[in-house]
């Protein structure tokens, strides 16, 4: 291997895998301004302003460029799918084998401003409020999840 790969190697072993916050409050963000419009055409608007707003990571030594987010083992959340509560914050912050660390920053933004606009608006939120409690009850015994 040479210098340039080695360096890139490294980084991507010793770098700890953590949650970032920056595509939560981004969406979050937009959705809380968006007026009313077709689901289509908000989820477009929605795509186009995190693509206009979300840091471009570009590592020294890459050839190949880009990072899911801000920076290299940043992960994402999708509020606007399922909204981790900060419960779900600490499993995944204190998981054994596959962690990710959050930040007492990401903990905050998620309790401030992510938490409050979503809840209740999410897709799984909305998905729960249609099914029967027989399902509920299913899926709280673990049957499926």
């Amino acid at each position: 291997m040479n210098q340039r790969v080695t360096m890139l190697r490294q980084q991507s072993l010793e770098t700890e895998a953590y949650i970032s916050a920056e595509r939560a409050e981004l969406i979050t963000e937009f959705y809380r301004l968006a007026g009313k419009t077709s689901v289509p055409v908000q989820r477009a608007l929605a795509f186009k302003y995190l693509l206009e707003h979300k840091e471009i990571c570009i590592n020294e030594g890459e050839l190949i460029v880009g990072e899911r987010g801000p920076a290299p083992k940043a992960t994402y959340t999708y509020p606007e799918l399922c909204c981790h509560s900060l419960e779900d914050l600490d499993i995944l912050d204190s998981r054994q084998k596959i962690s990710f660390k959050v930040s007492p920053e990401v903990r905050q933004a998620y309790a401030e401003r992510i938490i409050p606009y979503w809840q209740g608006k999410s897709m799984r939120d909305l998905m729960f409020d249609e099914m029967t409690e027989e399902w509920k009850s299913a899926y709280d015994a673990g049957i499926f999840t």
